[in-house]
């Protein structure tokens, strides 16, 4: 048992459904072409005012541009919002140029290696709304990094961004410097693990979020296609939603060298505010990662969210974290197959801490007595050796937290 790729039960409804897309493009770039110029970084502002005004002067361009394509716009919509109701809320690229897995006997223990990491690739013009630029390039370095090790990131000019780079020796003094803080020189009683400053050469899955934007999505697929064959993308259904318009899909991406051999989406009901336009809830996804000796498939679960974002609202994100629990066991009942399950892994951005005060709420859910995170000791308190505070480095203040939840 396979997905299948194309989301559309019927082969003509792709195309149709591309079309649409296509027509709805122009609209979408110059509108956010004139966010892009109007919407300032602090690298933009730090550049004068002349290279602002020379920006400002397309400004009217785009929004001309923009109108003028709204008919097409419109006839894109007809086609593209009546499709999306009856479309799989996920997408599904297998790599042909990859080898295909076939489910290899596994002898004795394994280890498997799951990256989890908001990734912030909004269309340019919202992502500058965060102090954050050039989408398209930052989703092209994003991808090589993940699929190889490379030097020290460069700007645009090639040289290296002081301001946002920070060297392996810069973070590594941070991570020390703490270890010994809260957990002497030994270490003793401390994390049970290590905290790394590159990726794992080897991971096996890349549980990636807010990777609205489709261009970015396209240029991570590309890129990631030669390690991990399997994608799941374009998650979660975007148009009209009871009284209102979801702009966005979830965000969520998922990358894998196992093939998923199911997979089910789920919406969070109850979002509010600036999150009601995006279609956060959690995708479930079962992988196949080998064989027994006694040839018995043995699986693994996978569960990738992202939690409602304001931070006044806790109750929602509370309601957000019980039904992610009922959805996570209804569909491993659904599909127990009785295989062997590997590992059961919950990951994503929930959009709280276990340090902060004002998280009492979230840090006291029942989640937490159904998945360890080993980063945890208890309610408000967090294993000693896993909290890295910002310290005077000689280029920048870096931050580095880990989470994983697993059973």
């Amino acid at each position: 048992m396979s997905l299948s790729e194309s989301p559309f039960r019927c082969c003509l409804l792709g195309p149709l459904f591309s079309l649409g897309s296509a027509l709805i493009f122009p609209s979408y770039w110059f509108l956010d072409r004139f966010l892009s110029v109007v919407v300032v970084t602090s690298v933009e502002r730090s550049q004068g005012v002349a290279v602002r005004i020379v920006c400002l002067l397309g400004a009217p361009l785009f929004l001309l541009l923009f109108a003028i394509s709204l008919p097409l716009a419109v006839m894109g919509l007809l086609l593209w919002v009546p499709l999306h109701q009856v479309r799989r809320p996920f997408c599904y690229q297998r790599s042909s140029s990859s080898r295909v897995y076939t489910g290899a006997k596994v002898h004795g223990p394994r280890t498997f290696t799951i990256i989890s990491a908001n990734l912030c690739l909004l269309p340019d013009g919202l992502a500058r709304f965060s102090n954050l630029g050039h989408t398209q390039w930052r989703s092209d370095l994003i991808a090589q990094l993940l699929v190889a090790p490379q030097e020290p990131a460069k700007n645009k000019t090639g040289d290296a961004d002081a301001a946002s780079v920070c060297s392996a020796e810069d973070v590594l003094t941070v991570v020390e410097s703490v270890a010994e803080e809260e957990t002497g020189p030994s270490g003793d009683g401390g994390f049970p693990g290590q905290v790394a400053v590159t990726f794992p050469p080897d991971a096996d899955f890349l549980c990636l979020q807010e990777v609205f934007d489709g261009r970015a999505s396209r240029r991570l697929r590309h890129v990631l296609a030669s390690s991990f064959p399997h994608v799941l993308y374009d998650v979660g259904p975007a148009g009209p939603y009871n009284c209102g318009f979801r702009f966005f899909n979830s965000g969520l991406f998922l990358a894998s060298r196992h093939p998923p051999v199911a997979a089910k989406y789920y919406c969070y009901p109850n979002a509010r505010g600036e999150d009601a336009l995006a279609a956060k809830g959690l995708l479930c996804v079962k992988v196949l990662v080998g064989v027994s000796e006694e040839k018995q498939r043995i699986v693994g679960y996978i569960n990738c969210t992202h939690l409602h974002a304001p931070e006044e609202d806790a109750d929602i994100r509370c309601d957000q974290m019980t039904l992610l629990l009922q959805w996570i066991s209804e569909f491993q009942s659904q599909n127990s197959e009785g295989e062997i399950v590997a590992f059961d892994v919950l990951c994503g951005d929930l959009n709280f801490d276990n340090c902060s005060p004002d998280d009492c709420l979230e840090q006291k859910h029942e989640l937490f007595s159904v998945y360890t995170d080993p980063c945890r000791g208890r309610a408000g308190q967090e294993r000693r050796g896993t909290v890295a505070r910002p310290l005077r480095v000689s280029r920048s203040s870096c931050v580095i937290f880990g989470r994983v939840a697993r059973c």
